[in-house]
């Protein structure tokens, strides 16, 4: 049986014991918002919610979780996609920490 990106965060905040609120502190949204992911439904929309890239990325540094792991359990599962969302990860990484992002370039380029 495979798991779903909701049950991933539910799994995980629990593995570190952590209340809805907790969570959604370190992380940095809401706690409506976690329940929702969480849940994976929208209570006003019924729909799947879909987290930015931002929100992603928080997600996955509060929680250690490999963000390509964490993507594929939203759907991002063609490499095209895939590629996408890690070049806006780089975009956004050369803007807000220039030296990170030399360091990501200098270990890609590295043969």
């Amino acid at each position: 049986m495979s798991i779903d990106f909701g049950e991933m965060l539910l799994k995980e905040r629990n593995k570190r014991g952590l209340s809805l609120r907790a969570a959604s502190a370190i992380i940095g949204i809401s706690h409506t918002y976690l329940a929702e992911l969480e849940n994976g439904q929208d209570p006003r929309t019924g729909q799947k919610p879909l987290p930015s890239s931002d929100v992603m990325y928080k997600i996955c540094k509060a929680y250690e979780i490999d963000e390509a792991v964490a993507s594929s359990l939203l759907g991002y599962e063609d490499e095209d996609t895939m590629f996408l969302y890690m070049a806006s990860r780089l975009h956004r990484l050369k803007h807000e920490n220039p030296v990170k992002y030399h360091r990501f370039l200098d270990i890609i380029i590295e043969d």
